[in-house]
Formats: structure tokens, C-alpha cells, sequence
């Protein structure tokens, strides 16, 4: 199955959002410090608003993001340690990075249900309603 977002009548594959350091799919505002996959010109949108992870055969959303953590605010695409600072940050070992839950602002809705980190699987029709947008979910066999 296929798993879509559909921003402004363009589809966003989640799975082609993948790769072999990217095991999830952020979601949120666009800024110079944060990497987000998908990145929204939205100042309604939290900088960590939501992920998308693998869930089966499909995908859930989750309210919030895992990040690791960098004290020299580097912006990294990959969701692991980026060893830019030569391992003097707090993932002294970048095999190992510290993650922390990064909660947003404003809450994420599926279909006006409030998400929470635990998230909701994906179904074909799903509305997600982030900040004042709202957000079509489509899943093809």
C-alpha cells in the first residue's frame, strides 16, 4: 500500500521520503536550525509538529518528533548524530545519540482527534489538521 500527504493538491509519498538514515518523516515549520522532510511555510506550524513512522503494512502519526540533541544548534537532514562538533556535544559516542520528545505548541489533530506520542494509524480519507491548515491523507493499494 501507498501512503500519501496531500498539500495543496500536490501527493508527498512517505514511503519515497525514506532513506537508509531516515527511518521517519518529520513534519513541520521550515526554519535555518531544524531539518523537517516536510517543511511548511506555516507560522501556525510548530517547529517539531508531528512524524510519521512505519506502522505494519501502513503508517501512523505521532504528535511531536524524537531529536537528538545539539547544543551548537546544527542543521542536520539526518535523524541521528550529525559528529560535526568532533563528538563534543551530548552524543559523545554518534553511534549512540541522545534522543529526547520534542512536544509541540500546538496540537496535532487526525480527523479533530487530538494525537498524542503514541499516534493513530493511517486510513484512505483521514484529514490531519495542523496549526490552521488541513491536510488529506490517501492510501492506494
Amino acid at each position: 500500500m501507498k501512503t500519501y500527504l496531500v498539500i495543496n493538491d500536490q501527493q508527498i509519498d512517505l514511503e519515497g521520503c525514506l532513506s537508509r538514515a531516515r527511518t521517519i518523516v518529520t513534519l513541520g515549520r521550515s526554519t535555518d536550525e531544524v531539518y523537517n522532510v516536510i517543511a511548511l511555510e506555516d507560522d501556525s506550524v510548530d517547529v517539531f509538529q508531528c512524524q510519521f513512522v512505519r506502522s505494519g503494512d501502513g503508517w501512523k502519526v505521532q504528535n511531536g518528533q524524537w531529536r537528538t540533541e545539539c547544543p551548537k544548534g546544527i542543521r542536520s537532514r539526518l535523524q541521528h548524530a550529525c559528529s560535526l562538533c568532533m563528538g563534543r556535544c551530548v552524543n559523545p559516542q554518534p553511534a549512540h545519540p541522545t534522543y529526547s520528545w520534542r512536544t509541540p505548541h500546538n496540537p496535532t489533530l487526525l480527523n479533530g482527534q487530538d494525537l498524542n506520542h503514541d499516534g493513530i494509524d493511517l486510513k484512505d480519507g483521514d484529514v490531519l489538521q495542523v496549526g490552521k491548515m488541513k491536510y488529506f491523507i490517501r492510501v492506494t493499494e
